[in-house]
């Protein structure tokens, strides 16, 4: 998508949607619509393409991976700690706290250019029931 402030929107539409589809806990997911939020605006105003990317996916059974990607290697930015005051540089303090918060973990690829999320979710002894059938590992509803 665009590498503009209406993505962000569209990116947390998507994430909702898709969320729901897999049956995302509604607490859950809110904690994704932030962390993708969070995300994204962090690409948007730091990486240099014209476009970003998001994904969600399913890698193993009570897993949620995301990922966005603004495809412009760079050094991985730090979490800051603003003070009460600050009209910014909470993106990555919201993202760390909140995954930590959930059980999950966070950081980038070496290169920069992905910033990516892993969340536990719940599971039901259906999912480690061998013959119940492969969960969808799709990237959209």
């Amino acid at each position: 998508m665009p590498a503009a402030a209406a993505s962000v929107t569209q990116a947390r539409r998507d994430a909702r949607a898709w969320c729901q589809h897999h049956r995302v806990p509604e607490d859950l997911t809110d904690c994704v619509l932030l962390i993708v939020s969070e995300m994204c605006a962090n690409a948007i105003l730091y990486g240099g393409s014209d476009t970003i990317g998001v994904r969600a996916w399913l890698p193993s059974v009570g897993v949620l991976r995301i990922e966005v990607a603004d495809y412009t290697p760079s050094p991985p930015p730090a979490v800051q700690h603003p003070s009460a005051d600050s009209e910014n540089g909470r993106g990555l303090f919201l993202v760390d706290s909140v995954t930590a918060d959930a059980g999950g973990s966070w950081g980038f690829t070496p290169d920069g250019s992905r910033a990516w999320c892993t969340l536990p979710l719940p599971t039901t002894p259906e999912d480690s029931d061998p013959a119940a059938p492969e969960p969808d590992r799709g990237l959209s509803p």
